[in-house]
């Protein structure tokens, strides 16, 4: 795997992880605010990896 695709793997999976358990937690409970957290914390993660993505390929 190549470096620059690496961290958006890894942080492409986590924030996926993050999104599915907001929608889980969100049936779960009535505690919004938490299910929101989760979900924003999941899409950063997910735009985190592709901004290094680009940033990687960018400084190649």
């Amino acid at each position: 795997m190549q470096k620059q695709n690496q961290m958006f793997f890894i942080l492409g999976l986590i924030g996926t992880g993050n999104i599915i358990a907001a929608i889980v937690l969100l049936c779960a409970i009535n505690n919004t605010m938490v299910s929101v957290m989760l979900f924003v914390s999941g899409a950063l993660l997910i735009i985190g990896g592709i901004a290094d993505r680009k940033h990687r390929i960018g400084n190649k």
